[in-house]
């Protein structure tokens, strides 16, 4: 594979990642019956990666190309385990021994996509950091909600101030 391929290939993936998570995150808030669908097309689209990635690395690319989709690959197949397979409830509440995993591999993979596009396609690394913002808000504020919704989010205010003395 010649150089202009790879990073085509590259620059494609990582914002068609962002494109994913953002449909997937914003399914979650305005159109929940989508969600799991989407939720679904996001691990396989990032699963993706390790076929990318392998490509890559066989291709003698730098390891700034392949080291992002393999990551994403990893985070998919720990989530699909975690989600689909195992169906364990981790996020709340929290457990942390699968969390952890779970985001450091989210973060690093994302960081690794975004990262070398400011040196191969500054346009694509300003698309990616637009959208990469976009989905950790929707994300977060998902997470908030789902919360708040189910009564955990802090405890119960007394009616009266006086039940309080």
């Amino acid at each position: 594979m010649n150089e202009t391929t790879a990073l085509a290939l590259f620059i494609i993936f990582g914002v068609s990642s962002q494109v994913a998570l953002v449909a997937f995150f914003a399914s979650r808030r305005w159109f929940k019956p989508a969600s799991a669908r989407l939720g679904m097309i996001a691990y396989g689209f990032a699963s993706l990666g390790s076929v990318l990635g392998v490509t890559l690395l066989l291709g003698g690319q730098s390891w700034r190309l392949y080291t992002g989709p393999l990551l994403l690959a990893a985070w998919a197949a720990f989530g699909l385990y975690l989600d689909v397979w195992r169906r364990v409830e981790w996020r709340t509440p929290v457990r942390w021994s699968m969390l952890v995993p779970y985001v450091v591999l989210y973060f690093y993979a994302q960081m690794f996509l975004w990262w070398p596009l400011w040196d191969l396609a500054r346009l694509a690394w300003l698309a990616f950091a637009l959208m990469f913002v976009a989905n950790t808000g929707l994300n977060l504020r998902g997470h908030a909600k789902a919360e708040a919704d189910s009564g955990r989010s802090r405890p119960a205010e007394p009616a009266d101030r006086a039940d309080c003395r």
